[in-house]
């Protein structure tokens, strides 16, 4: 193989064989959860990289259905992210990610920077349409637990926390 030829198809590691195809990337019918609470901001300070900074004292914990994404396949993903800024500018600090699929996992590591981790992750949406304001959410092997979107709602999530 000729250099020029690994500089117009290098993309991705291993360069004969990588574990997603190249982009353009498109994630569509996405089922979102996210549950903002309030924390500890030196807790955040400790985690948080420098020169990032803690935006406000809040951590996004997303549960995010990814049923159709470009050469990554349906996969699932739940993680932290904590909102920050770098030079005036806001993002997202990515603390933790777990997801159920190796392909978006190269590609999150190669492409995008996080550092997720292969766990068997899985959202389920009850068959009853009636109850469409559960949903449940697996990790781990551990029993599942479930989130009632309207008593999240009701109730005060900044006191909200989250184990697995």
């Amino acid at each position: 193989m000729k250099e020029a030829d690994v500089l117009a198809k290098a993309f991705a590691m291993p360069l004969t064989s990588p574990a997603f195809p190249p982009g353009p990337y498109r994630f569509v019918n996405r089922e979102f959860l996210i549950i903002t609470y309030r924390t500890d901001p030196e807790r955040l300070r400790a985690v948080v990289p420098e020169p990032l900074e803690v935006a406000e004292p809040l951590v996004k914990y997303e549960f995010i259905l990814m049923p159709d994404s470009t050469g990554f396949g349906d996969y699932t993903e739940i993680g932290q992210v904590i909102p920050v800024s770098f030079r005036g500018k806001r993002g997202g600090y990515t603390h933790c990610m777990f997801l159920n699929d190796e392909p978006p996992i190269a590609g999150g590591r190669e492409l995008w920077g996080f550092r997720p981790t292969l766990t068997p992750v899985h959202l389920r949406r009850p068959l009853d349409r009636s109850q469409s304001a559960r949903k449940e959410f697996e990790l781990a092997g551990n029993p599942p637990f479930w989130v009632n979107f309207d008593a999240l709602a009701m109730s005060a999530i900044s006191r909200l926390s989250l184990r697995f």
